[in-house]
């Protein structure tokens, strides 16, 4: 017998395996959306906050300062706490994972800058706006409603003051230290989330200064190109050909800035928020090149990782602003992405930021199927045959 024979058998098993398949059965999307939650309450700190300092690798994005690491953990924890308000409603565990959460953000002293020209800060006072707004009003927290509005207001303030010169928003603003940002680093991502997190804010019946808006939506309109993608940042506004500010560099940052002029009444029609999904779904292949790659913008179009997630959050909201049947067949796309690209445990990755990827991942990716149920009003669906990255579309 040759005793290369047995060897040779075990490798072309694995082989057929790897081609046939011998993975868990695929989930549905509400297995998807429990396995998160399970994830999301077993990795919750016992401060309530989720996400780490710690680091897997030698290489990691810019800090500055370790004041950066605030800003890191204060956004993750806000997006933490955004994706269980829902499951909470149902769910025991979640609810008290949820109000761990609250106390944590409730009680956590306001992030600051990391420099005067490193700002990372600005994603947590976008995503604690937006807890606040989600919780002000939820009758489960009516005890909690004064101290809830409180940071609701302060919050405002601080966006307020981190509002760049020319009304965008950003984190960086390398070649000025001022007393508000230059501008000349604001993003279109980041201008359009602050937006809608403000529109949220007046949403609820607060005050939100009118001034402030119209100079914020001014930028976005500014970094928005004919071709319908949206230019990366102020500096990048006469590099429109630049590969990075292309409809395939922009596919992460054209959902939220869409979405931004439409809820604030500016000249967007719901076929070309339409069209911005439909480029996501067409194009997604180069998006999601960058998912997981360990240095920002190395892929295609300079694509990143960290805006993944982002991305399909904010795509998840235009889908609900849709009109049938676009609407169903693009939420049905995104929900079978969300759960095609969900690890094993439960959570979901784009970028290995410190210890936060996963926790900031699978907060937005819970978000993304909590605006995909409302659209197919998803109770407990069946197990789909054909997947999205079966067909391509992936």
């Amino acid at each position: 017998m040759n005793p290369m024979r047995p060897c040779m058998t075990i490798l072309c098993m694995l082989v057929l395996c790897g081609l046939v398949g011998c993975s868990a059965p695929r989930r549905t999307s509400m297995e998807a959306h429990d396995a998160a939650v399970s994830w999301m309450i077993e990795h919750q700190n016992p401060d309530g906050s989720w996400g780490t300092i710690d680091a897997s690798r030698p290489y990691q994005i810019y800090l500055d300062t370790q004041s950066s690491h605030a800003a890191f953990g204060g956004a993750t924890s806000a997006l933490g706490v955004m994706s269980l308000i829902e499951p909470s409603r149902k769910d025991p565990a979640a609810e008290a994972s949820l109000r761990r959460g609250i106390k944590h953000l409730l009680t956590t002293p306001p992030v600051g800058k990391a420099s005067g020209n490193t700002f990372y800060d600005i994603w947590t006072h976008t995503y604690m706006l937006s807890a606040m707004c989600r919780l002000v009003d939820d009758p489960r927290f009516a005890e909690d409603r004064d101290r809830i509005a409180s940071v609701l207001e302060r919050e405002l303030d601080i966006l307020h003051n981190r509002q760049s010169l020319d009304g965008g928003w950003g984190y960086y603003d390398f070649e000025y230290i001022l007393p508000n940002p230059s501008g000349d680093q604001s993003t279109s991502f980041n201008t359009a989330a602050v937006l809608l997190a403000l529109e949220e804010a007046r949403n609820h019946g607060f005050d939100v200064d009118q001034d402030m808006v119209d100079d914020g939506i001014s930028a976005v309109e500014r970094m928005r190109l004919p071709s319908g993608a949206f230019v990366y940042g102020t500096y990048a506004q006469y590099r429109p050909q630049a590969p990075y500010n292309m409809v395939k560099g922009s596919l992460g940052r054209s959902q939220p800035c869409n979405l931004s002029l439409h809820e604030l009444g500016r000249d967007i029609t719901l076929e070309q928020m339409q069209s911005g999904v439909e480029d996501l779904r067409r194009d997604h292949h180069y998006i999601e090149i960058g998912r997981g790659r360990k240095r920002p913008h190395e892929a295609y179009y300079s694509t990143s990782g960290y805006y993944y997630f982002f991305g399909h959050y904010y795509a998840g909201l235009v889908i609900e602003t849709l009109e049938d049947p676009a609407r169903m067949e693009l939420a049905t796309w995104l929900q079978d992405v969300m759960i095609d690209v969900q690890d094993p445990g439960g959570s979901w990755f784009d970028y290995p930021l410190y210890g936060y990827g996963h926790p900031y991942g699978t907060a937005y990716g819970l978000l993304v199927l909590q605006s995909t149920h409302r659209v197919l009003a998803t109770a407990h669906d069946d197990a789909r045959v054909t997947t999205a990255l079966d067909t391509g579309n992936n």
